[in-house]
């Protein structure tokens, strides 16, 4: 394989944020490789472009939106196991692989090929006996790595793909401590870049139901470079042979600094524990959202506790409004980004949505608004 030839690949990202992870991917390519953006094709819960490794791979760790990327090694119809098997034996995968023999996961639909476990089983076949000819190289000194393979199969159309993180991308390796209804980074990340559009440049970005404070976390480390994780390209014999390309630094921000509060004195250690490498960016203190009454910011991300794990005095759609009129009379926001089931959502009376976005999360459907409260 030619490392510089371009190659197809695709991101993974939350339906109904495929547009917002799109408009992330432009920009850093912009900032971070200094020319112009391939065209990309988006679908449900996917972007798939062309590129070269040696483009795709050094901007992994700056993308926060996605939650998978993965590299595109081969595209073909088949109907039945043996043709599978012929075409995924002849991948060289030793040029793609490293390590422990990779982990296989599939998908099917409207195909002929349905049964999983047998398409697993032929595919597992079909690597072993490439890798008679050349094994796989070992994985460095004190490193556990095992490779993980997608094989997506869709109208007799399969796609083998191999994932260039590992662990997904929304688990960041930096924040340490969770709490009962964790929101996924990859998601907040998504959330809080579309709120910054309405703000201004070097604004304070208030987070008054901090949680342990996930919000805030990605806000200030949006354009960073994640060095607190490895990544399975960076391993790779397609991408260790390229040359290495300087980090880049990139000066622009979401917010220059955040305040965080919470109810919660458990929280509020949790968040001090997450942001002992964020220096003097935050400001975080044991508050009731409703005892708030002013702000440096003009703009808040709001995420009131909701679910079956956490009990409400109130009824929902009433705790939403008291939170609107709390944080336009009280605290004098601006713009609002709310989180809430979207149930309630039709129960938004007298306020200016200046957008909805409808979205689950962990099995929870859920509308996220951007409020304009002027």
């Amino acid at each position: 394989m030619s490392e510089e030839r371009d190659m197809k690949f695709s991101l993974t990202v939350s339906p109904g944020l495929e547009e917002t992870a799109h408009q992330e991917l432009c920009e850093k390519w912009k900032l971070i490789l200094n020319s112009d953006v391939p065209e990309a094709e988006i679908k449900k819960g996917k972007i798939f472009l062309e590129a070269k490794v040696s483009n795709i791979c050094p901007l992994i760790p700056y993308l926060k939106i996605p939650s998978n990327a993965y590299l595109i090694i081969a595209e073909f119809k088949a109907k039945d196991r043996p043709k599978l098997f012929n075409k995924i034996s002849k991948i060289e995968w030793h040029k793609f692989l490293r390590g422990d023999f990779p982990l296989i996961k599939v998908s099917t639909k409207k195909s002929k090929l349905i049964h999983t476990r047998g398409i697993e089983e032929s595919a597992t076949s079909a690597i072993e006996e490439a890798l008679k000819k050349h094994p796989l190289k070992s994985a460095p000194k004190n490193k556990t790595l095992r490779n993980k393979i997608h094989i997506d199969i869709y109208d007799d159309q399969v796609r083998v793909e191999l994932s260039l993180t590992g662990d997904r991308m929304d688990k960041r390796g930096y924040k340490l401590n969770t709490d009962l209804a964790p929101l996924r980074e990859s998601l907040a990340a998504a959330l809080i870049y579309r709120l910054s559009k309405y703000s201004s440049k070097g604004e304070t970005l208030l987070d008054p139901m901090s949680g342990t404070g996930t919000f805030s976390l990605e806000a200030l480390n949006f354009y960073s470079y994640n060095d607190s994780r490895d990544f399975d390209y960076q391993y790779a014999p397609y991408f260790i042979k390229l040359p290495l390309m300087k980090r880049v630094k990139i000066g622009s921000e979401l917010f220059s600094r955040v305040e965080c509060y919470d109810l919660s004195p458990k929280a509020i250690a949790a968040i001090r524990d997450n942001f002992k490498n964020i220096g003097d960016k935050a400001l975080i203190e044991q508050c009731d959202f409703f005892n708030i009454q002013c702000a440096k910011s003009k703009v808040a991300i709001i995420n009131p506790p909701y679910g079956k794990r956490i009990k409400l005095k109130h009824e929902l759609d009433e705790f939403v409004k008291q939170i609107i009129t709390h944080a336009k009379e009280s605290i004098d926001l601006d713009f609002v980004g709310l989180i809430f089931p979207s149930w309630a959502f039709h129960k938004l009376k007298d306020v200016k949505v200046m957008e909805k976005t409808f979205l689950s999360n962990g099995g929870i459907e859920v509308v996220f608004t951007i409020l304009d409260l002027r």
